[in-house]
């Protein structure tokens, strides 16, 4: 049996990557995970193969993590064809019915308040959901006829940005969106296009955030690899705790973190002042010179760790040599 292939040591944190056209998300996950060397990598929400922009990974550590960026409020720029419906809600899809009333802006516009708000949306038949354990795209394709409960999605921005008529029988639409986290732009075309009446679908998709991530901040995967090569991949990765900083922070001393290195509760009187504002249940950061070691619970003692991330080896506050193993 093949032995399994160790992480890199180092390759640790958030890892920003502008997605381009074409690979779907696991395609970057595989690729990055190849060139970093480090098999443990989750992502904060994918993208479809031919939308571009902001994903989310997060690597070594960080994996245990993923949960809280996953959920957060997401944002794009989408380009909906008001030209017809098609099998997949995208370009990629066949044209069911071509359009047989002609969209107008003004149409759309006075249909946008619908499409706001906290509402019902049925998932794309060509979606991941899964129904009796089997994709939904994967009955779709094969000609079944694919019913996917609707689920609450919350849209808190949904602007024109845009009209293009220089294709009068296939008027294009530009526009930005924020979302909450796991809301379908494809399904959003598809209903909108329903409700006008001429159908439409999306023409492209870019994400442009996500959480408190933007994609300003992101690489394109040609600098991913040239960085991995030249043993700089880590000057790429934000800290473990990028994005999740409105926790509240304890910074913890020696004998504090020698506590949490084994797992142990931590008193309020070792956490310090900064405790005593942080709320009984609320999440806690606990810091090592001011690196995440651990996400802790407020109790009525102290800090009680959920999460612990430092190194048995870790060296605390004050020490000049790594504390030895229990």
């Amino acid at each position: 049996m093949a032995r399994r292939r160790p992480s890199t040591p180092g390759i640790d944190g958030i890892l920003l990557v502008d997605k381009a056209n074409g690979p779907t998300s696991h395609d970057v996950v595989a690729k990055v995970r190849r060139i970093a060397g480090q098999p443990r990598i989750g992502h904060g929400g994918t993208l479809d193969p031919f939308a571009t922009g902001l994903l989310v990974l997060v690597l070594g550590r960080a994996t245990r993590l993923a949960a809280l960026h996953q959920g957060g409020a997401k944002r794009y720029e989408a380009t909906f064809s008001f030209g017809g419906a098609t099998t997949t809600d995208d370009l990629d899809g066949e044209l069911i019915t071509g359009a047989t009333t002609r969209a107008t802006r003004d149409q759309v516009e006075e249909l946008l308040p619908r499409f706001r708000g906290a509402l019902e949306q049925v998932p794309p038949s060509h979606s991941a959901k899964r129904t009796d354990g089997v994709r939904a795209y994967e009955r779709a394709r094969a000609g079944e006829v694919v019913n996917l409960a609707p689920r609450t999605v919350e849209i808190t921005r949904f602007e024109v940005t845009s009209w293009d008529e220089s294709h009068p029988e296939e008027p294009l639409m530009g526009a930005q969106l924020d979302v909450s986290s796991g809301t379908y732009i494809r399904a959003i075309a598809r209903d909108l296009g329903a409700a006008v009446g001429s159908g439409a679908h999306l023409v492209a998709l870019r994400r442009i955030g996500s959480g408190p991530f933007n994609v300003a901040q992101a690489h394109p995967m040609s600098a991913i690899a040239e960085a991995a090569l030249a043993g700089r991949l880590s000057e790429l990765l934000l800290p473990l705790d990028a994005g999740i900083e409105t926790i509240p922070r304890v910074d913890l001393n020696e004998e504090a973190t020698l506590l949490l290195r084994d797992g142990a509760a931590i008193s309020a009187q070792l956490c310090g002042t900064a405790v005593e504002s942080i709320q009984i249940g609320e999440q806690v950061r606990l810091m090592v010179a001011d690196q995440l070691a651990a996400l802790g619970r407020r109790t009525d003692a102290g800090v009680q760790p959920e999460r612990v991330f430092i190194t048995p080896n870790a060296t605390p506050p004050g020490r000049r040599h790594p504390v030895e193993a229990g």
